[in-house]
């Protein structure tokens, strides 16, 4: 479910999955602090039709990953980073900040004054809480269905993720706040390739998004061992995204994948994903960038 990690030749980053709906509000009131239950006050507020608005007449379910992905939030991670963090499966999110007290009727308040659509969404069908000091953190999402239809040919997979790679690549592109220019095509590598599958299945086995492995490895090691010559490697990782189109959307989505993806001396590239149905997230994504090192 959206998660994300970029390695690039020593440099990390870790980014966010690309949400259809997210939104992020933060709201200051000045009130004694007092331990509250947010996520029956936002329940309160679907039952009754918050503002006006039709009642949505389901509350939402209380989920931990939600409830991590909040405490993610208190940590300064932006809402796309938290969800994919904690593998939670979105298809719509959206993130309140309340600053000033824990009191159900000031919260309450707060967010009547303000969110009332959001909150009557009925596609937020869960929610997560986080709070610290005077401070609330609410994530409230819609939980994706994990077919796997698009998946059933890993190769057909791989030639649609490198064509929307290149595809991506043959075009200047922002990648945060850093300017690339079109780069190049890539092309598979069969040894890259077999780096890629091996992490993603390491991942899953774990169920842990990582780009170390269960053995302490890093990219520039697991190549190296498929017999690959470089003098740069990179590699992005994902959890979640459940066709090419979603984790190559997701990874340009992010500032470190994208720089990652969109790097010109990277001239080759191998990807895989590996399904773990049992767990959540259900599938992990690894792609892997070199730059072949010319032989003496």
């Amino acid at each position: 479910m959206p998660l994300l990690g970029a390695f690039d030749s020593g440099l990390g980053a870790v980014g966010a999955a690309v949400l259809p709906y997210a939104a992020a509000a933060a709201l200051a009131v000045s009130a004694a602090a007092a331990r509250a239950d947010p996520a029956a006050v936002v329940n309160a507020l679907r039952t009754d039709g918050c503002g006006g608005v039709t009642a949505v007449g389901s509350p939402a379910r209380r989920d931990s990953a939600l409830d991590a992905a909040a405490r993610e939030l208190a940590s300064r991670a932006t809402l796309g980073d938290a969800l994919g963090r904690v593998g939670y499966p979105v298809t719509s999110s959206t993130s309140f900040h309340l600053r000033g007290s824990r009191e159900d009727d000031v919260i309450r308040r707060m967010l009547a004054e303000r969110y009332c659509e959001l909150i009557n969404d009925p596609t937020f069908s869960e929610l997560g809480v986080h709070q610290s000091g005077a401070e609330t953190w609410i994530v409230m999402a819609g939980r994706a269905a994990m077919p796997f239809v698009a998946l059933q040919d890993p190769a057909a997979v791989e030639r649609r993720v490198l064509d929307l790679v290149n595809a991506a690549r043959g075009e200047p592109r922002q990648c945060g706040r850093e300017r690339y220019e079109a780069a190049p095509p890539l092309k598979l590598s069969t040894p890259l390739s077999a780096a890629a599958s091996l992490h993603s299945l390491d991942m899953a086995a774990r169920g842990t998004l990582a780009h170390e492995g269960s053995d302490g490895s890093v990219s520039g090691d697991r190549i190296t061992r498929a017999g690959y010559i470089w003098q740069g490697s990179g590699e992005n990782i994902a959890a979640g995204q459940l066709d090419a189109e979603s984790v190559v959307a997701a990874w340009l989505s992010s500032p470190g994948h994208c720089a990652t993806l969109m790097q010109p001396r990277f001239t080759e590239t191998g990807v895989a994903f590996a399904l773990a149905p049992q767990q959540n997230p259900s599938i992990y994504w690894t792609q892997v960038f070199g730059a072949p090192r010319s032989e003496p």
